[in-house]
């Protein structure tokens, strides 16, 4: 949603196949400019470069399978560190944004 104009857009970020509950929750990592989407179904994180509006649905794969691993995601500053929390997920999944 643009909140200049209340226009919403649900075509320029596609592709991402179908399938229920793939990510839950997004964060924003300032650091390089990118939101992060923690994988519930998915086994991948979800990355979103705003300024391009290009996704990337595999460079932070190989989570394993599996309903709601993690749901909700948080960039925390002073560690400039991602951490999305466990649902059914046995660890805390970390995600350092300079490094991938």
């Amino acid at each position: 949603i643009n909140p200049r104009t209340n226009v919403t857009d649900i075509t320029t970020l596609n592709g991402l196949g179908t399938g229920l509950y793939k990510w839950a929750s997004i964060a924003y990592a300032p650091s390089v400019d990118m939101l992060f989407a923690a994988p519930a179904s998915a086994d991948v994180v979800l990355m979103i470069n705003p300024r391009t509006n290009a996704t990337d649905a595999t460079t932070l794969g190989g989570l394993g399978t599996g309903a709601n691993k993690w749901l909700g995601i948080v960039y925390v500053p002073s560690a400039d560190m991602l951490y999305a929390a466990p649902f059914t997920a046995g660890t805390v999944l970390m995600i350092n944004p300079r490094t991938n």
